[in-house]
């Protein structure tokens, strides 16, 4: 009887309590929302408040409820809001884990970062539509659309669906993605995309990620697939040998190989040949993914003008595994020749790949008969098999055929009649014959067919433990899955006096990859000055960056360069430049970057920086209070080269961002030595 008797006072309470969030009265265009937190059994609990972005993360009072739990009904605007609960005087880290390893708010839809090391769970209100409009056009010298990007977030059924547009130059449609996030089972947090490419009406990439909850463990999972004509570069390297024999007598004490892979930098460390006397050769073992790869050797410095027939001595092939076979070779723009390595999958093996030529007549251009003769077929130009057919809903000629992976070269025949150089011959515009040709061999156009890949799959485990992360991750390259590389990552670890240091350690198919080191505060002088250190050994370079802060100042110098050894002895260091960045009080800043090696530099930090024979930048930053609670951005980025006019000035820009509403921000973008003019705005809804 007692058992009945307290079920049923149970569940009258929790119906009073629903009867009590149903009876708040909100104003019209809100919403009322009830958040209740339920301590564990055993649990002493004396107070909890509700704390988050609706109430500017003050403190609204949670009331106790007769069933022991603590719950608050509120009127909230649609769209998501963050929170936290304060229990007991204190902020619980993470809202996923830090109610005995479980959920502090089992009704929350989501969770985000705090930006403090924690995560603020979410509550999405209402129907709510909100988003960003990313929009940039070129005004001068000639308007054309250079940026349009738009994000679409709408609440379905707790989870959040993200809509990603993405336009680029001249409106060219790039990208169509959809995005789903939310709970699952509870607690398990789950993120889920696809993309396609709307141009080509295809299928891009899909990812599913989910976080579960485990007590004192971040465990995140994450598997992605990729479609052929969209594999990300980084995929499935496969070791290759590159050689060189020194013909009788001559003196060799340095060989790279610089290519495609690596930005042609003929003094890349990673490239660089190793001399074995036991086979008198030099020879070097990159991981390259599977395609193809132009390169070109540099012995003792000099470079070969034309790979195919200026070995220094014998006057033949410089690599001896490519021999003279025409196939092999490819103009390098400049009047000579490059190698070519056509990189095979050992999971894909295919005998033939189906691979389409096109051919897009010009306006007003009358085509009767377009057909492609190559080496695939005996340079024959009446072969009906390689003759192309018309399309006229996309106004262009077309014929698939199915080749062997490798390099092949070809011509078209338009109208009964070779064309003569297929780099300029183009009939009417004088250009280019094949719009996707991959270069060419005196008047022939190449393709460099490699293995299909029509599936793609990349996992990835992750995993934090207090200090300590770890990221494993593996690739399915259609034989199996097979190991990609591994991460460990140590924060905040004391080691002594008072020092803590944070590292990185990155291991590879291809082996050690970098150690990263550092440490905040190494030396504390005198006047509130201190000193700070980043260290990376990397196996293509080495990076040092002192750091130190005062007043409201903080400064880094960053070195990059790398150490040349021989065995056991060091031969010498190697600089690729330098990079000097103040940042001053509020939002102020200095920054020179110096490349003493661009191709080096610009494959440190993995973006186009400089053009031509620019080999240093500085850039200036300033700030201020702007309109709507919001602030105004200005910086002056200066390129320097030895051509440059003033003081060697070659290329400037001025960029500026401004608040014009509270949620509406104007760009411009003006190069006074360009004569370019770009305008657009930032609209966040």
């Amino acid at each position: 009887m007692k058992r009945i008797f307290g079920a049923v006072i149970g569940v009258l309470a929790l119906v009073g309590l629903e009867v009590w969030a149903q009876a708040t009265t909100c104003p019209p265009g809100k919403y009322a929302v009830t958040f209740r937190y339920v301590p564990l059994p055993g649990e002493t609990v004396r107070s909890v408040s509700l704390r988050g972005s609706f109430n500017n993360w003050g403190e609204w009072p949670m009331a106790r409820q007769p069933d022991g739990s603590w719950a608050i009904t509120v009127c909230l605007d649609p769209g998501e809001h963050q929170y936290k609960f304060f229990i007991n005087g204190r902020w619980p880290r993470d809202m996923a884990t830090e109610r005995g390893g479980g959920p502090v708010d089992p009704e929350a839809h989501g969770y985000v970062d705090d930006g403090f090391g924690g995560r603020n769970a979410v509550r999405r209100v209402g129907l709510f539509l909100t988003g960003t409009w990313d929009f940039k056009v070129r005004l001068v010298p000639s308007p054309v659309l250079d940026r349009n990007r738009l994000t679409l977030k709408l609440p379905v059924h707790g989870f959040l669906l993200t809509s990603l547009t993405r336009m680029g130059w001249g409106g060219a449609f790039e990208e169509q993605g959809f995005e789903l996030s939310g709970l699952v089972l509870g607690a398990t947090e789950l993120k889920a995309g696809m993309y396609f490419d709307p141009a080509a009406v295809k299928y891009k990439h899909t990812f599913v990620e989910v976080k579960p909850p485990l007590a004192g463990l971040a465990l995140t999972a994450k598997a992605e697939h990729w479609a052929e004509g969209y594999l990300p570069d980084n995929r499935c390297p496969v070791p290759v040998t590159f050689r060189y024999i020194p013909a009788p007598g001559e003196t060799v004490y340095s060989v790279n190989v610089a290519g495609s892979f690596d930005g042609w930098n003929p003094g890349d460390p990673a490239t660089e040949m190793r001399y074995n006397p036991a086979t008198g050769e030099w020879s070097v073992t990159l991981y390259l993914t599977p395609g193809g790869h132009q390169y070109k050797y540099v012995i003792n410095g000099w470079w070969p003008f034309n790979m195919q027939t200026d070995h220094p001595v014998t006057g033949g092939p410089v690599d001896p595994d490519l021999g003279d076979w025409y196939l092999n070779y490819v103009e390098d723009g400049l009047g000579g020749k490059n190698a070519v390595r056509v990189v095979r999958d050992p999971c894909n093996l295919t005998n033939m790949v189906p691979v389409t030529f096109r051919y897009i007549p010009a306006a007003g251009e009358t085509v009767t008969s377009v057909n492609v003769a190559g080496d695939f077929d005996g340079w024959n130009p009446n072969d009906a098999a390689t003759a192309m057919t018309y399309d006229p809903v996309k106004g262009e000629w077309s014929v698939t055929l199915n080749l062997a992976p490798g390099p092949h070269q070809y011509k078209y025949v338009i109208n009964g009649s070779w064309v003569g150089n297929m780099a300029t011959d183009h009939p009417v515009t004088g250009g280019p014959v094949d719009p996707d040709a991959h270069g060419y061999y005196y008047e022939n156009a190449v393709r460099l067919i490699r293995d299909p890949m029509p599936a793609y799959m990349r996992y990835s485990l992750a995993l934090e433990l207090g200090n300590l992360a770890a990221t494993l991750r593996f690739e399915d390259c259609s034989c199996g899955i097979m190991f990609k590389d591994l991460t460990f990552t140590l924060k905040n670890v004391p080691f002594c006096c008072g020092l803590s240091f944070t590292g990185e350690l990155l291991f590879t198919k291809a082996g050690f990859q970098h150690l990263k080191l550092s440490s905040d505060g190494l030396f504390n002088l005198c006047c509130g000055i201190a000193f700070g250190l980043d260290v990376e050994f990397g196996a293509a370079f080495k990076k040092v960056s002192p750091r130190f802060s005062w007043a409201g100042i903080t400064g880094c110098l960053t070195v990059y360069g790398d150490v040349r050894v021989s065995g056991m002895a060091i031969q010498g260091l190697e600089l690729y430049g330098w990079r000097i960045r103040c940042d001053l009080p509020t939002c102020g800043y200095i920054e020179v970057l110096t490349a003493l090696n661009v191709a080096k530099i610009e494959e440190i930090f993995k973006a186009d920086i400089f053009r031509d024979d620019e080999y240093e930048m500085v850039k200036l930053g300033f700030c201020g209070a702007g309109c709507c609670g919001g602030t105004w951005n200005l910086a002056v980025t200066a390129f320097f080269s030895p051509t440059g006019k003033i003081f060697g000035l070659k290329r400037m820009w001025i960029d500026a961002e401004f608040p014009i509403l509270a949620n509406l921000r104007a760009v411009l973008n003006v190069s006074p030595t360009l004569g370019e003019v770009y305008a657009g705005f930032v609209w966040n809804f």
